[in-house]
């Protein structure tokens, strides 16, 4: 897995590409999510459109980032979700727990309705 980073003016957007799976998808994962968790910003988008599907072992990082995050006021927003590797959708395993959108579009609005709650 390739990870890419960029500061947006109300977000931080952590973009995922599948390469060669390896050992250290999970690192560089946990390190992706640490540092946006430090940019500031009150939101934070993963862009999964690069990935077709969510290896099981990065489902916990992103549960546990999300609470963490919620703790903080900052929304973990997962877009264009893929299935996980038992072909199960995101929204499903994860019971509620994540923020999913269905485009980076639709993620501020995903953010901010959690917010208002």
């Amino acid at each position: 897995m390739q990870v890419y980073r960029e500061i947006l003016p109300n977000s931080y957007l952590v973009i995922l590409v599948e390469s060669t799976p390896a050992a250290t998808d999970a690192v560089l994962l946990r390190s992706a999510l640490r540092h946006a968790s430090r940019s500031g910003k009150g939101q934070v988008w993963l862009d999964c459109s690069g990935l077709s599907m969510l290896p099981s072992d990065m489902l916990p990082i992103l549960t546990r980032y999300a609470a963490w995050l919620r703790r903080r006021h900052t929304s973990l927003v997962v877009c264009h979700p893929p299935a996980t590797s038992a072909g199960i959708s995101l929204e499903e395993v994860s019971d509620g727990t994540l923020l999913i959108a269905n485009s980076l579009l639709d993620a501020e609005l995903v953010a901010s309705e959690d917010i208002s709650e």
